[in-house]
């Protein structure tokens, strides 16, 4: 679907798709461009259940393993 952007950086967003959309939502910027998140209404239970599913492994070993993969990621 296209969306057009106007001289002063807005996006207009056609209405089958703000129809679906809360209020407030996270611009995440990606590779190919950006991505449009919605808001959660209660973020800390959302990080609740996106923690049910890490490892279970030391936080200590999980911090090793993240900075391995970002520097991984950023060819060092």
């Amino acid at each position: 679907m296209l969306a057009r952007v106007d001289s002063r950086g807005r996006l207009y967003l056609p209405k089958e798709l703000r129809e679906n959309l809360p209020r407030e939502v996270y611009l995440v910027r990606v590779d190919d461009g950006i991505l449009i998140v919605p808001k959660p209404d209660d973020p800390v239970k959302e990080l609740e259940e996106l923690g049910k599913g890490l490892p279970d492994v030391p936080i200590e070993e999980l911090r090793r393993e993240i900075l391995k993969e970002a520097e991984r990621l950023a060819g060092g």
